[in-house]
């Protein structure tokens, strides 16, 4: 199989962060929810009906957010944030997924259908950086993604 990269660019916004608050899940947490949403659709564009990424997988993640940027959130969280949301949602009893799913025009990022990433346990190498960047007024980031 040869190689398949994909470079994608979300921007306005920081990527959705999978920390458990209140027993919330970035599934159903209304801040998380609008940053899975923007994730997904830039993935899904950048994917362009190809099948997800199942082996040996290489993420690279560029975070840029302006020097005023309130509470930028640990690098880490963004991390599992960003892998999660590229997969499927788990299917668990207990998981309910915000409405906003529900919506027609998120019909093809739904969670429980599309993924950009088979299983993030693929994932065998993660470079990631976040940077204040004096020039900008609005946070973005940059994913690479590629299967070896």
């Amino acid at each position: 199989m040869s190689n398949r990269k994909y470079r994608f660019k979300v921007e306005g916004i920081v990527p959705p962060r999978n920390v458990r608050r209140k027993s919330k899940s970035m599934w159903n947490n209304p801040t998380e929810v609008l940053r899975l949403i923007k994730l997904r659709k830039e993935a899904y564009a950048a994917l362009n009906g190809v099948s997800p990424l199942f082996e040996d997988i290489a993420l690279s993640i560029k975070i840029h957010l302006p020097r005023n940027h309130n509470k930028p959130g640990d690098l880490d969280n963004y991390i599992k944030g960003i892998c999660d949301g590229l997969m499927k949602c788990p299917n668990h009893p207990k998981l309910k997924l915000d409405e906003d799913f529900k919506e027609p025009e998120h019909a093809k990022i739904h969670p429980e259908t599309f993924a950009m990433i088979e299983d993030d346990g693929e994932i065998i190498k993660i470079t990631a950086t976040k940077t204040v960047d004096e020039d900008i007024e609005e946070p973005f980031y940059e994913i690479t993604i590629e299967e070896k």
